[in-house]
């Protein structure tokens, strides 16, 4: 942003392109064969969509009143936290109805989440007309 690129590129095109290539990696793993590979493709899968993290707390922090960054940054970690909570659940009623293999069924499922993760991030993410909407 320094060299002149608008935050709405910045944090939403960049962020997409980061959570679609980690969906990418996940959404592979069918298709490779050998623990190395499904071992690599899940850590970068995983990796990249983590990452947004970062891309996330700048936005947020970007939008918020200096005076109610910190609230509105321990409300994003609260949702973001609450994933936390339901993953388990699901990843273990996967593996409960297709044994093995629901493991290999959450890492397909994690890899569409983090696809429509990166839609919305390249079509909603605009920092300017947020503010510009917040302002009025």
């Amino acid at each position: 942003m320094r060299r002149g690129t608008g935050s709405r590129h910045a944090r939403g095109w960049v962020g997409g392109a980061l959570l679609a290539l980690g969906a990418v990696c996940c959404l592979a793993l069918p298709l490779v064969d050998g623990s190395t590979a499904k071992t690599v493709l899940v850590a970068l899968g995983f990796g990249l969509g983590g990452s947004y993290a970062a891309v996330a707390a700048t936005s947020v922090a970007e939008l918020s009143p200096p005076s109610r960054s910190g609230g509105t940054l321990d409300v994003m970690n609260a949702v973001v936290t609450a994933a936390g909570l339901a993953a388990p659940a699901v990843v273990g009623a996967l593996v409960d109805a297709r044994g093995s293999d629901g493991y290999q069924s959450t890492v397909v499922l994690s890899g569409l989440l983090l696809a429509v993760g990166a839609a919305a991030s390249f079509w909603l993410v605009d920092p300017a007309r947020d503010i510009a909407r917040l302002s009025a």
